[in-house]
Order: C-alpha cells, then structure tokens, then sequence
C-alpha cells in the first residue's frame, strides 16, 4: 500500500504543482485589462496542458497501474500507455491552438483530420506494427520472458526463443543460438504462435524407437523406461516432475515401433540436447539386453539370438562387455555366469551401504542408480551410473570397506556376484588376477586423471604401480 501511495504521489506532484502555479498567476493578474490578454491566454494554456497532464498521469497510475494490474495480475503494457499519451498530446495541442485562435477549433479538427488520412496512409505498415503490438499485449499471448515458436505463413518461416522485448513496432526474441530476432508486430499478428511457457512450462516431446518384434512388450517398455529415468533430473535432461511414458504406436512384419514420451522445460533445457541423451541411453539399455534395432525391409530373416539374463551364456557374454572383465576368456566367464545371481530393485533401495562389511559386486543392465557420500551426517551425491557401469567390485576383489553408498534412482536390476562366485574362478589363476588388477587400476586412474596428470610418474608407470597393489591385496584374499 505504502509503495502503491508513494509511486502514486510522485506522479501527480509535478503537475499538480504546475496547476497550482498557474492558479496563483491568474489569481494574480487584474481584471479587465486588455493589455494582459496574452497572459490571460497563456493561463488557459496552461491550465489546459497542466490539467490534461495530471488527468493523465492519474489515469495511469490509478486505473492502469493499480486497478487494472490487480485485475489482470500483471503489469499493463507500456505502448498502451504510450498511445493513451499521445492522444492527450494531440488534444491538449489542438485546445491551446483554439485559444489562441479563437474559434479555430472545428477548422482544425478538419484540418487534422486530412493530415491523419494523409499520414495514416502513408505510415500504414508503422502504425499497423504499432497496433499489431498494442493488440498482442492486450491478448495476454505471451510475456516477457516466456518461450514462444512463432510460425509465419505462406513460408514465411518459424522462430523460437525467448521474448525480450514487446515494443511499438516489434517484439525481439532472443534464440538459443545466442542470435536476436526482430519480428514485426504486424507479422506476429498473422502467425500461429506457440507458447511453451503456458499454461504450464513443461512440453511433451515424443520419441519411436523401432524393435524386432520378438521381443516380449513388457520387457522392451520397462527397459526403455528406465532408459529414460535414468536421465531425467541430470544437465539437459528431461524433468522428474512427470513420469515419462512408452507406448506402442506401430507394428508391422518388420517390427513394433515403441514411443517414447518425457516432458521437458524447454526455456531452461534443450530439447535437442535431452533427446540425445534420451537415444543415448536407450541404445545403451538395448545393448547391453543384447536387443538389437529393427529392419525396415526384410527379404530373408534369420532366427536371432535374443539376450535372456536367465541363460547363462547370455549372462557370461554381458559380463565380457565391462571394462572390469574385458579380455577374459570365455570359460572363466562361463564358470562366473553361472554362479552369478538376478537382483531387481525399485527406486528408492540401498544397493550399497557406505561403511559397510559385505563384498558384493553388482552390474547394472537396467536402470539407474545415485552414488552418495556422507558429509557432516549429510548424504551427497555424487554421481550416477546408468546401464552398463559396474559397482562394489573394490570390497569384492580386493576386501577394501565402502566408500559410499549405491541407491536406486529407478527401477531396474543387475548382476549379483558374490565373492562365492568368484573365488572359484580365481583361486589358482594368478594371470587372470593380474588382468584383473590392470582394469582395475586403468578404471581407479581415469578416475584420478587430474590428479595423476601432476605426478612424476607417466600414467603407465602409475598403472602398473597400482595394479601391483590391488594384485597383492586379491592374492591375499583369493589364496592359491
């Protein structure tokens, strides 16, 4: 209120004051004297000009300012306040001229009229910006600030990005690109626009992935949503207000077209940036099912081979795509596969304890999981695994305790391996403990790489100095 009483002062006090000027000069001035009729002239002027400036200026503050933004709820558009004070100008303009000239007045509404039909005419494209303008903020269509596509007809091209400005002629609109556009009012005015930004920021974007059509639906849809939940929440991805959706939206001989729906704020986040990581990470999903794309023409199709993780060669053929297990032959794998467990999990569950003494190892072929550190009794996070990466394998091989916690961020599953699973594999195998304790150490220093880039040692010597610890500690704990 106070703000509303002080804004509404400081308007009104200079022509108020004029007013009161005026008022004493013409108090001032003796009657009936003809030598002073220019001052008397000068009075009316002023009393007219004062006058139509403190009406409007009360208008504006009181009406628009105050009545009308409480109303619409939000700030009245400064061109129609611009508008409304050129016609006082206008009019205060042609009263002084009919005191001066007395009885000029309807000479000079003719008069100005033919000039209004004159200049209208020849500013028509100006001043059909201007009102194409005042229309579009009257409209309420969008704001400052607000994420529009505008799409011009007749090919005249379409437009994204931020509004930054509404002006008398144009509205400016601000790309990701960094590049300002300037669209006039009048095109804007003629244009399908679309406003992102309401009713509500979120926009739906949409998504088909195209499958053989022997995979089981229940499977694919819950592979490809948690594909899609392992992104959202992260840089550029899609939001975690909204669940993301997979629908079937086509089948035929050549397979059964899945789409894949997730909403996004695209002021905020690109939304071409979030459907690369969206594909990104169902083509992860998808690989590590062992379930490959389909064809779109099919002359002849041979039987395939789809991953199943209750077949133990489909399990021991995943574990040889980790970084952990790459170059192991397949007859260890084999033996590791079989002993190797399902574990599935919803969002929310403790995979891993920070602190705490079991050793399981855990491979992740769907979904998505948080790694969380505690800081002054205070969980962090700080980072998250997706399909393919691998955890626990430190407390499995080599006895180190937990360094943090693992905590689903999505439904999914994983590989379990015990250290009973392993150390029938690795009791007596010397070399594949080396191999082992080298991908270890390659996977410990592409985690310290800044730190390892600062010592003498070339990243070489470093591998070889770290893989020969984690080998004394695996053969201290997997005796021969």
């Amino acid at each position: 209120m106070q703000k509303h009483l002080t804004r509404f002062f400081r308007s009104i006090a200079l022509p108020a004051i004029g007013l009161a000027v005026v008022a004493l000069i013409h108090w001032l001035l003796p009657r009936g004297n003809d030598t002073i009729a220019y001052l008397n002239q000068a009075v009316q002027v002023g009393y007219i000009l004062l006058g139509l400036s403190l009406a409007f200026r009360l208008f504006c503050t009181v009406a628009l300012d105050i009545l009308l933004a409480r109303a619409t709820g939000r700030q009245v558009p400064k061109i129609l306040k611009h508008l409304i004070g050129v016609a006082v100008v206008v009019l205060g303009v042609l009263l002084s001229v009919n005191v001066v000239f007395s009885g000029a007045f309807t000479g000079l509404i003719a008069l100005s009229s033919i000039v209004a039909v004159v200049i209208g005419l020849a500013l028509r494209p100006i001043i059909l910006d201007i009102f194409s303008g005042l229309s579009a903020n009257l409209d309420a269509a969008f704001h400052i600030g607000d994420w529009i596509e505008i799409n011009g007809r007749s090919g005249a091209g379409s437009y994204t990005g931020w509004v930054e400005e509404i002006n008398w002629r144009t509205t400016h609109l601000k790309t990701r690109s960094g590049n300002l556009v300037i669209c006039p009012n009048s095109t804007i005015s003629t244009a399908i626009i679309t406003n992102c930004s309401r009713p509500t920021p979120l926009s739906r974007y949409d998504i088909s992935v195209k499958l053989p059509p022997e995979i089981e639906p229940d499977r694919t849809r819950r592979i490809l949503t948690a594909a899609v939940e392992a992104t959202m929440g992260m840089e550029n991805g899609p939001t975690s207000a909204k669940s993301p959706e997979v629908l079937i939206s086509e089948l035929d001989a050549s397979g059964v077209e899945y789409r894949i729906r997730f909403w996004l704020d695209p002021a905020k986040n690109s939304c071409d940036l979030a459907i690369d990581k969206v594909l990104r990470s169902a083509l992860r999903h998808l690989q590590l099912a062992g379930i490959p794309l389909a064809e779109n023409v099919i002359l002849h199709r041979d039987s395939r081979t789809i991953l199943d993780s209750a077949d133990v060669s489909a399990r021991a053929e995943v574990l040889g795509r980790t970084a952990l297990f790459s170059g192991v032959l397949p007859a260890p794998l084999e033996q590791l596969a079989q002993n190797t467990s399902l574990h599935s999990f919803v969002r929310g569950d403790t995979l891993i304890r920070q602190g705490g003494e079991d050793n399981d190892m855990f491979l992740l072929f769907e979904g998505a999981v948080d790694v969380l550190i505690t800081v002054d009794d205070k969980e962090v996070a700080v980072a998250r695994m997706q399909a393919g990466d691998y955890f626990g394998e430190m407390s499995l091989l080599t006895g180190e305790p937990r360094t943090a916690t693992i905590r689903a961020a999505t439904a999914g599953a994983a590989y379990r391996i015990s250290r009973d699973a392993v150390s029938p594999v690795l009791e007596s195998n010397v070399a594949l403990m080396d191999l082992l304790s080298h991908n270890l150490a390659e996977r410990n220093l592409g985690r310290q790489a800044a730190a390892a880039a600062s010592q003498d040692q070339n990243p070489e010597q470093k591998r070889e100095s770290l893989a020969a610890v984690l080998l004394a500690k695996m053969l201290g704990i997997f005796r021969m």
